[in-house]
């Protein structure tokens, strides 16, 4: 069969994604663009958003007008909350949630024979034990994402995840040194960690690694990659955390600390864990042991009960953490949640307004970021071109572009010149 995947969301729906086209190719069948005519489409969802929700149905039914023979496989999170809603507005011949992804291989051969309708969700909750898939992805590429756990018992009152992942579970330390030894036998250059909460990671393992051991562990076993982190709940960072790691040269210093809001008391409405004054305290021991590290956040605005002075100390709290890059999302009310019953709604003109002044500020906080690079050299792993400027990522991930030729796949030093506000621009040296 011709397979076309299409992938929504987070890192962990991405690193799926590689493990199913890798397991499809290891079976003899094509992976093909999403814009080909395919025996089989199969789309990774995401229900973060209401957003997340539309762009899944829009590509479900795109892969249906390529080819309205085809078996389409609708996986992940909105699958899994809503598979109802999935069969009658995407069609989907096999909708599988987020459980049991190392057979969807099997599940989509099975429709393309028998033409039957498959689903296979179940309750999220019941999951126990983690769902291995292996690390890795089609030939060529020079970044692999390694997922060592999934699900969340966080809670945060507007998430959906806990109920379309079910409760943190953990690969094995062992599994997870062996797969980022494989990882790094095999070249890659740069491994991302990655999970639905990997400061989880560990807890509900007999012997409870934790996510600073494992870390470790992973940049012994691939010296010779770059290792990347995924999302870090600030309390993961603590004066251990930062002195093991920051002995290890192979770490990235770039690390994505979700805040979601500056004000103290829409953070306790949010259900989050910590306040303004331990975030801050995790950016400052960042900074002090990872010099000139880079420090990106999520941030949701317009919360149910935020008020004009609520905003107003997110951006001065967003200004004081300096951060090097934010996603910004308007809230967006999932229903099944705390927060969608939560009184204070506000209108999506006032929440799409707020975005706006927050993408402002961290615009400019970003632009002062990239121009402490001017000068100086950095280590760029490149991976594409266009219009003869080679584009990649320093360890900070910051987006550098050079001229050159040949260079997809290859770290060279880049000395920056200038930032056009969004990259790094230079020359390889």
């Amino acid at each position: 069969m011709k397979i076309a995947f299409y992938t929504l969301g987070c890192k962990t729906n991405q690193f799926e994604t590689q493990a199913l086209e890798k397991m499809f190719s290891e079976r003899g069948h094509e992976v093909v663009p999403f814009s080909s005519v395919a025996d089989a489409y199969v789309i990774n969802t995401c229900t973060v958003t209401a957003l997340g929700d539309k762009k899944s149905r829009n590509a479900a039914r795109r892969a249906k007008t390529l080819n309205p023979e085809s078996v389409l496989v609708v996986c992940g999170c909105y699958a899994q909350v809503k598979p109802d809603e999935v069969r009658e507005m995407c069609g989907a011949d096999v909708i599988s949630g987020t459980g049991d992804k190392s057979r969807i291989v099997e599940l989509t051969e099975k429709a393309y024979e028998d033409r039957q309708y498959i689903c296979t969700v179940q309750q999220g909750f019941d999951r126990k034990a983690f769902d291995f898939m292996p690390a890795g992805s089609l030939k060529g590429r020079t970044r692999a994402l390694l997922k060592v756990q999934d699900g969340c018992q966080n809670f945060c009152s507007y998430c959906l995840i806990p109920y379309a992942r079910g409760l943190s579970r953990s690969m094995p330390l062992d599994q997870v040194i062996s797969e980022a030894a494989r990882l790094g036998s095999e070249d890659y250059l740069e491994i991302v960690i990655t999970g639905i909460e990997i400061s989880s990671y560990g807890f509900d393992l007999p012997d409870t690694p934790s996510p600073t051991q494992m870390i470790a562990e992973v940049c012994k076993a691939a010296p010779n990659a770059r290792i990347r982190l995924g999302s870090l709940e600030p309390r993961t960072v603590t004066e251990d955390f930062c002195r093991t790691l920051s002995a290890y040269p192979n770490l990235c210093p770039h690390f994505h600390l979700s805040l979601q809001s500056g004000c103290d008391k829409t953070l306790k409405d949010m259900n989050r864990k910590y306040d303004t004054e331990r975030y801050f305290l995790s950016c400052t021991l960042l900074r002090e042991y990872f010099p000139g590290c880079a420090i990106t956040t999520d941030l949701i605005v317009g919360f149910p009960g935020e008020t004009e002075d609520d905003f107003a100390s997110t951006l001065a709290f967003v200004e004081k953490c300096a951060f090097s890059q934010v996603h910004i999302f308007p809230y967006s009310s999932r229903t099944g949640t705390r927060a969608a019953s939560m009184p204070g709604h506000l209108t999506h003109a006032e929440k799409q307004a707020r975005a706006s002044r927050a993408a402002e500020l961290c615009d400019r906080l970003k632009k002062e970021y990239l121009e402490s690079f001017i000068g100086k050299n950095v280590e760029v792993l490149f991976e594409q071109s266009q219009k003869g400027l080679y584009s990649g990522h320093c360890p900070q991930y910051c987006l550098v572009k050079a001229e050159g030729s040949r260079l997809s796949g290859k770290i060279r030093t880049v000395k920056v010149e200038s930032t056009d506000g969004d990259c790094l621009l230079g020359h390889i040296l």
